[in-house]
């Protein structure tokens, strides 16, 4: 049995598909792809895969990965090979690898969040001036209900930079097995909080361990 991990991006319009969708696009090109993958046990087989933090929809991946197991030695290189050609234009196989650190091991995720902005350094004092509130609070959505969370100890540390139209952040969020923090909570911030609804692009650039070292 090889353990490989698959390194991809999703970025383009297939960041608007569910990860339930984006299981099964990979699932299809891995059997299409004829790589000798081990489908799991029991009354339906399916191809073992797991993902590592799934990303929120809307949100673009850069360095994204999954785990699968070959039943048979296969050169990686050629494996990626295969497999990239049944994936759509917009998932882009980076390379697979022999996994070296288990998934308990993410604790960050890396995001640019890109808000467009007529003056970006107007919606820049806006969100310092909100930063700088003893709570940043918000609602929360989750499959238990809504909770208030206060988000300014996670964004307190961001930095950004003016671009023409656009103002860029970029910050670590926790993103682990024990849970996350969506960068959207920032922009429903500005909305409930500023009465601001800038336009946003979010891009998960890569996940990150506890000491902010590469997943590998």
């Amino acid at each position: 049995m090889q353990n490989v991990r698959i390194w991809f991006s999703k970025t383009g319009a297939v960041k608007y598909i569910s990860h339930l969708d984006l299981t099964r696009c990979m699932a299809r090109a891995l059997k299409l792809s004829g790589l000798p993958v081990w489908y799991t046990q029991g009354f339906n087989p399916r191809i073992y895969m797991t993902f590592a933090m799934p990303l929120s929809l809307g949100v673009s991946g850069l360095r994204e990965c999954v785990d699968i197991r070959l039943t048979e030695e296969t050169g990686l290189e050629d494996a990626a090979r295969r497999l990239s050609a049944y994936l759509p234009a917009d998932i882009t196989v980076l390379g697979l690898t022999q996994p070296e650190l288990g998934f308990e091991e993410a604790a960050y995720g890396e995001y640019e969040l890109r808000l467009e902005a007529e003056h970006p350094e107007a919606l820049a004092a806006e969100l310092q001036e909100l930063l700088a509130g003893e709570t940043v609070t918000v609602m929360k959505h989750g499959k238990k209900g809504d909770k208030a969370v206060d988000i300014k100890p996670y964004f307190s540390l961001m930095e950004w930079r003016t671009e023409p139209g656009w103002l860029v952040l970029d910050v670590k969020l926790p993103c682990s097995l024990n849970g996350s923090v969506n960068p959207n909570l920032l922009l429903e911030a500005l909305k409930t909080l500023r009465c601001l609804e800038p336009y946003g692009e979010i891009t998960r650039k890569r996940l990150l361990t506890k000491d902010f070292s590469d997943m590998r």
